[in-house]
């Protein structure tokens, strides 16, 4: 187990917080409630999952049975690409995309402050800098 000061975990959850009171977040969790709710892509996502299990299963034996498994992965691309289809799929992918990006761009800000490099020597105050596209 790793440890941290009060002051730091105080700070981090400080963050965690503005992080999930951010459009982001709300905006993700609202994408993935109404995607529950979307009979053909809950069809879709029990589909995926059975068929997972499947080749998981399979590919566990010790006799493997390399038709079943290529079928089941064929299977598993068709239901993804249909999947990629339907709107509220589309909605979740894209909220979850934004909310990463913003851990990501999170983590960027950290690590420059950190150990700035080339690229970004600076402040953190990106507002005012125009040297590393952090901003």
């Amino acid at each position: 187990m790793f440890h941290m000061s009060r002051e730091i975990y105080d700070k981090t959850e400080e963050l965690a917080r503005l992080i999930a009171q951010g459009p982001e977040f709300a905006a993700m969790k609202q994408a993935e409630a109404d995607g529950q709710r979307n009979a053909q892509l809950a069809a879709s996502v029990a589909a995926y999952a059975e068929k997972q299990r499947l080749l998981e299963a399979e590919i566990g034996k010790d006799e493997k049975d390399f038709d079943l498994i290529g079928a089941l992965t064929r299977e598993l691309d068709e239901i993804s690409g249909q999947m990629a289809t339907i709107p509220a799929y589309q909605a979740m992918r894209q909220a979850r995309d934004d909310y990463e990006s913003l851990l990501q761009g999170v983590n960027d800000v950290l690590r420059n402050i950190i150990e700035p490099d080339i690229r970004c020597a600076c402040s953190g105050d990106c507002a005012s800098c125009g040297g590393c596209d952090q901003g």
